[in-house]
């Protein structure tokens, strides 16, 4: 079994469900959940908006690949009713789900990263996978996510919900 952390987040319509149907689809695809932070709020990244994003860290025991996993956090997107925009671009969505890292695996192909390309620069994603995976080293940095997060030069509010 592999160990998968994804991150979730949402700053359209209703956020939290569109979070926790994404929990639950991921689980009848994925594998076991075996990790979950709290929630996170945060303003966009990259990107002017006045929705503020919920951001959460899901970490999976699964079985499949990490194109599987790929495919499956991209089909449970669009069942959820994100809209792509061209490659690069950031926009407002109802789910988007990410995967932060795969084992240690170093991966490097056209349509899929891992770890994650810029997770290291946001402190939405370093913060919710230090509250649930502390011990944990970047492949690529060989860093933890102490000196991760202590070096990151995102500057956002973030904040956990209450």
């Amino acid at each position: 079994m592999a160990r998968v952390g994804l991150i979730t987040g949402s700053n359209l319509n209703n956020r939290l469900e569109y979070m926790n149907k994404a929990i639950e689809a991921l689980q009848s695809r994925i594998g076991v959940l075996s990790g979950k932070s709290s929630i996170y709020v945060s303003p966009p990244w990259g990107y002017e908006s006045s929705n503020e994003y919920y951001n959460q860290v899901l970490i999976f025991e699964t079985k499949l690949a990490p194109d599987r996993v790929l495919e499956y956090c991209l089909r449970i997107e669009q069942l959820l009713g994100r809209e792509r925009k061209e490659e690069g671009s950031y926009a407002d969505r109802t789910i988007d789900i990410d995967i932060l890292f795969y084992d240690d695996l170093i991966l490097n192909e056209k349509d899929l990263i891992v770890p994650h390309p810029r997770m290291h620069l946001r402190k939405f994603c370093l913060l919710p996978l230090f509250e649930v995976n502390p011990d944990w080293i970047h492949p690529v940095y060989k860093q933890d996510l102490v000196y991760l997060i202590d070096h990151c030069e995102d500057n956002s509010e973030i904040s956990r919900l209450a």
